[in-house]
């Protein structure tokens, strides 16, 4: 359902961020770590675990839905597409938690994308990159969702043996949670509901009581 499209709404909105911080980067065929910006930026960030060297550092973009429900009492979206072509589709309502998980191979490297995430979340119009990035979450047309802007939860700080270029090496990682919630459509079931095209009233009067007869067509 809505569990990929919010994940490209991340990416598409990190992405924002990232060309913001770290201009000339040309994300997403490729992207330089920066040291010289206000923050330090990732090689790479994506849905899926990077597996080659040439991705690291980088931000592993998790999403967890912890409710999913109709979009208030009736959750149904009728709308025209053309002429008398009516489609209803269904809304659907969501709360959950966006896990930015850090990979590095230095201690600093980490903590400071970790900082860095944190001030994406909470600085909103007071950074130019965080500002890109939310100005791009309101602008996706696939997801409707709001982030807390005023909170971020460390998960933890952890080393890990072995990476998976190279068994020698030391993973550094860390995880920054933000809560989101959020609106989406679900298309796949559309349907053509049945289209109230006009009413007939016919009657008569009959001995002074009035006796009629209604058809909905």
């Amino acid at each position: 359902m809505y569990r990929t499209a919010v994940k490209t709404t991340l990416i598409t909105a990190l992405a924002a961020y990232i060309n913001t911080t770290n201009p000339g980067s040309a994300f997403p065929q490729g992207n330089i770590p920066n040291n010289t910006t206000e923050e330090l930026t990732p090689t790479k960030f994506n849905i899926e675990y990077p597996l080659v060297e040439a991705s690291w550092p980088s931000i592993y973009v998790h999403f967890t839905p912890i409710t999913t429900q109709w979009t208030g009492l009736d959750p149904n979206f009728y709308y025209i597409v053309s002429g008398t072509n009516i489609v209803c589709d269904r809304q659907i309502y969501f709360e959950g938690y966006i896990d930015f998980q850090i990979l590095a191979m230095a201690s600093e490297e980490r903590d400071r994308l970790a900082d860095s995430i944190d001030n994406l979340i909470l600085f909103d119009e007071f950074s130019t990159g965080s500002t890109a990035f939310y100005n791009s979450i309101y602008a996706d047309p696939l997801v409707g969702m709001t982030i807390l802007s005023s909170k971020t939860r460390p998960i933890g700080d952890t080393i890990v043996p072995g990476t998976p270029f190279s068994a020698e090496a030391l993973s550094y990682e860390a995880t920054i949670r933000a809560q989101c919630v959020g609106q989406a459509y679900e298309p796949k079931y559309d349907y053509n509901p049945t289209i109230l095209h006009s009413i007939v009233v016919s009657g008569m009067t009959t001995y002074g009581v009035n006796s009629f007869v209604t058809t909905i067509s």
